[in-house]
């Protein structure tokens, strides 16, 4: 994906932009990309992207994660061959990680451990609430 600010523009607060949003334009994106398949096959495709880049983010293995893929899948060789691809994405999903992980600190100033808790939990929901058609 591309946008017109930065993942450092995110983190300072300059722009207004957050998980949903990262959410439902990597949905977008991966509708454009896989217009020939189903509804189903490009929510599977997202599914497995967004984790990947959230598993980046985080701190994990880029190829750890494909490890974990079934091998018989086309995930592997799929996710393998878009890796270079995905860095803006990875890196716009945890600049928009650290902010809300800054904003919890620095504004409710709570200790980073909680606020690790507190993003965490926000994640979660997201991913389950987000409705993406």
């Amino acid at each position: 994906m591309e946008w017109d600010f930065t993942p450092e523009q995110v983190v300072k607060a300059e722009v207004d932009y957050g998980l949903e949003q990262f959410r439902l334009d990597l949905f977008e994106e991966v509708r454009l990309n896989m217009n020939q398949m189903d509804d189903a096959q490009q929510r599977k495709i997202f599914d497995v992207m967004y984790d990947l880049c959230y598993w980046v983010a985080t701190g994990g293995d880029y190829d750890e994660f494909l490890a974990g893929l079934d091998k018989e899948s086309f995930f592997p060789s799929f996710l393998g061959s878009i890796k270079e691809m995905l860095v803006p994405n990875i890196m716009m999903l945890g600049a928009i990680l650290q902010r809300l992980i800054m904003e919890r600190v620095d504004e409710q100033t709570i200790p980073l451990e909680e606020a690790l808790k507190q993003v965490d939990g926000y994640h979660r929901l997201v991913v389950t609430k987000t409705a993406l058609n």
